[in-house]
């Protein structure tokens, strides 16, 4: 009897760690591609010198980063708000087929 909730407990939490490992490398290669889109139109943050925008007036600007700081920072914004809206999918999506 233990030894089957030892199984079943191990294969949930198997099931769960692969999930969320799943989702977190969706999220960090989510993250590479919507800082790129972020870059080139400079939204949530703009870490260009010279322009808001390095895709629509490249040609006047040196697109120059001006903080790698601020590259980081978006990044963790895009890969954290891309696991933030998987898990929470995946949650309500769970509620809903089962209920």
């Amino acid at each position: 009897m233990m030894e089957q909730l030892r199984r079943r407990n191990a294969a949930r939490s198997t099931g769960r760690r692969s999930r969320f490992l799943h989702h977190l490398s969706v999220s960090l290669f989510a993250g590479v591609v919507l800082l790129t889109i972020s870059a080139l139109f400079g939204y949530p943050i703009s870490f260009t010198g010279g322009s808001t925008s390095c895709l629509f007036v490249a040609s006047e600007y040196q697109c120059s980063v001006t903080s790698p700081m601020l590259v980081v920072w978006d990044y963790a914004f895009w890969a954290i708000a891309t696991l933030a809206t998987l898990s929470v999918l995946e949650v309500a999506l769970t509620r809903y087929s089962t209920g």
